[in-house]
C-alpha cells in the first residue's frame, strides 16, 4: 500500500485530534509571517521613502509628525514656511548642499495627496514619465501610476481638488481644476499614489492664504508670488514671496559640519530641523515592541505545537500497537513503520504551513484595504518574501522533530510482546 495513502487515512481516524494540531501548527505559523511580511514591508517603505534625504526643514512641531507628512505622507504638516526664510538653503552653491527639495502639502483629490514641488523632485526622488509630460505651467498635474489607475484617469483629464488630506474635506473643492498632463511610471513606493503640480499651482489655489502669511512676515511688502510659474528651484529661489511646507535636504558630505547643521537651525533660526533616519529609528522602537510580544506569542505556539504533534502521534502509535505488529508479520519493515511515522508527522506539518501562508497573505490583504495599509505603508497581502522560505523549513523541521520519537519507538517495538499480551 502507499506509504503517503496510508499515512493519510491513519491521521483521519481521529479527525478533531488531527484539526486541533494542524490548526494550532497554522496558527503560530502565520503569526510569523504576518510579523515577517508586516515589518519586512514596512522597512522597504520607509527606507525608500527616505534613502536620499538627510534633513527637512519644517515649522515647529512635532519631529515625527514633519517625517510621517513630508517622506511617508500620512500625516499632515506641521505648518508652512516663507519662501523668504529659505532662500539660503536654496543657493545652488551652498558649499554642505548636494540638493534641496521643496515640497507643499495639505490638498487631496479622492484621498490621494497633492504634493506641491519643482521638477528636482522627479529625478531625485527616481521618478519616471511613463506617459505625457511633466507639468509646465500653473494648475497642470502629474499622477502617481496608482492613481491613475484606480481612479481610471489619463493625460487630458480634469480632476477638481480639495482643501484637505480626507474624503471629508470634499465640499471644500478648489474652484480651478487641474488638467492631468503626465503620469509616471511605477515605482514601487507611496509615490505610485501621489498627485504632482507645481508649486505656483500651490499659491494660486491658496490665494489668500499666501497674502495673509505674507502681511504677517512682511506688513508693508506687496506679495508678488502668484505673478510668474514656480517649475523649478532656481524659480522659487528668485520669487519674492509664498510659502511651503517642508525643504528636503541631501549634503554633498558627512562630517562634523553636516551633523551640527540641523542643531544650529533648531538652536538659531524660526525653522525646525528633522533627521529622518533618527526620527524613523525612534518609530522602529516603538513598533518593536509589539513586533517582539507578537514573536514570543508565535514562539510559544510553536513549541505548543510540537508538543501536540508529539503527543498526537504517540497516542496514534500507543493505539495501534497491534496493527503495526501485524503489519511486521505481514513482511513490514521497521523502516518502514519509522518512515510511516514521520510522514505522518511532516503531513501536520505541511497542512499547518499551507493554511499558515493562506491566513496570513489572506488577513493582511484585508486588513490592508480596511486600514489602508496600502496607501499608508505599501503594505500588501501580494507581497512574497524571501525569509518566507526560513518559516516553511522551520515548520517542516518542527513536523520532523515531533515525529521522530513515535517513529523511532514504532522501529523499536518488540512484536512478539505485543503479540503475546494479545492473549
Amino acid at each position: 500500500m502507499n506509504l503517503f495513502y496510508l499515512a493519510w487515512k491513519n491521521l483521519m481516524l481521529r479527525p478533531a485530534r488531527f484539526l486541533f494540531v494542524v490548526l494550532l501548527m497554522s496558527i503560530a505559523a502565520s503569526l510569523g509571517l504576518l510579523i515577517l511580511l508586516v515589518n519586512e514591508q514596512f522597512s522597504q517603505h520607509l527606507g525608500k521613502s527616505s534613502e536620499h534625504i538627510d534633513l527637512i526643514l519644517c515649522s515647529k512641531g512635532s519631529p515625527l509628525q514633519s517625517v510621517m507628512c513630508n517622506v511617508m505622507y500620512v500625516d499632515a504638516p506641521t505648518g508652512n514656511i516663507s519662501t523668504n526664510e529659505l532662500k539660503p538653503f536654496l543657493n545652488p552653491k551652498h558649499p554642505l548642499i548636494e540638493q534641496s527639495i521643496p515640497i507643499s502639502s495639505g490638498d487631496s483629490y479622492e484621498d490621494y495627496r497633492i504634493i506641491g514641488t519643482t521638477f528636482e523632485y522627479f529625478p531625485f526622488m527616481q521618478l519616471k514619465i511613463g506617459e505625457g509630460v511633466f507639468f509646465e505651467n500653473d494648475f497642470d498635474a502629474v499622477l502617481g501610476s496608482e492613481v491613475a489607475k484606480a481612479q481610471h484617469l489619463k493625460v487630458g483629464d480634469k480632476i477638481q481638488s480639495n482643501h484637505g488630506l480626507v474624503k471629508e474635506d470634499a465640499l471644500h473643492k478648489h474652484d480651478q481644476a487641474l488638467t492631468i498632463k503626465g503620469i509616471l511610471e511605477s515605482s514601487g513606493t507611496i509615490k505610485d499614489r501621489l498627485i504632482f503640480t507645481n508649486i505656483s499651482t500651490y499659491w494660486s489655489m491658496h490665494h489668500d492664504e499666501v497674502a495673509e502669511e505674507e502681511q504677517e512676515i512682511h506688513p508693508h511688502s506687496e506679495n508678488d508670488s502668484l505673478q510668474h510659474t514656480v517649475n523649478s528651484k532656481e524659480d522659487l529661489n528668485n520669487s519674492k514671496g509664498g510659502a511651503i511646507t517642508a525643504l528636503l535636504l541631501k549634503f554633498k558630505v558627512n562630517n562634523i559640519q553636516t551633523l551640527n547643521f540641523g542643531r544650529n537651525i533648531n538652536q538659531n533660526t524660526g525653522l525646525m530641523a528633522v533627521n529622518p533616519a533618527i526620527e524613523i529609528s525612534r518609530l522602529y522602537e516603538i513598533s518593536g515592541s509589539a513586533s517582539e510580544l507578537f514573536n514570543i506569542i508565535g514562539l510559544i505556539l510553536g513549541v505548543l505545537a510540537t508538543f501536540a504533534i508529539i503527543i498526537n502521534l504517540f497516542q496514534a502509535f500507543e493505539e495501534r500497537k497491534i496493527e503495526m505488529a501485524i503489519m511486521r508479520l505481514g513482511r513490514a519493515g521497521k523502516m518502514y513503520l519509522f518512515v510511516l511515522m514521520m510522514i505522518e508527522g511532516l503531513m501536520i506539518s505541511i497542512i499547518g504551513i499551507l493554511i499558515a501562508i493562506i491566513i496570513a497573505h489572506g488577513s493582511l490583504e484585508i486588513a490592508s484595504g480596511y486600514f489602508n495599509l496600502g496607501e499608508k505603508f505599501n503594505i500588501s497581502g501580494r507581497y512574497f518574501s524571501k525569509d518566507e522560505v526560513k518559516i516553511i523549513i522551520g515548520g517542516l523541521l518542527i513536523g520532523a522533530f515531533s515525529a521522530a520519537w513515535p517513529a523511532v519507538k514504532a522501529y523499536k517495538q518488540d512484536i512478539h510482546k505485543v503479540i503475546s499480551s494479545m492473549n
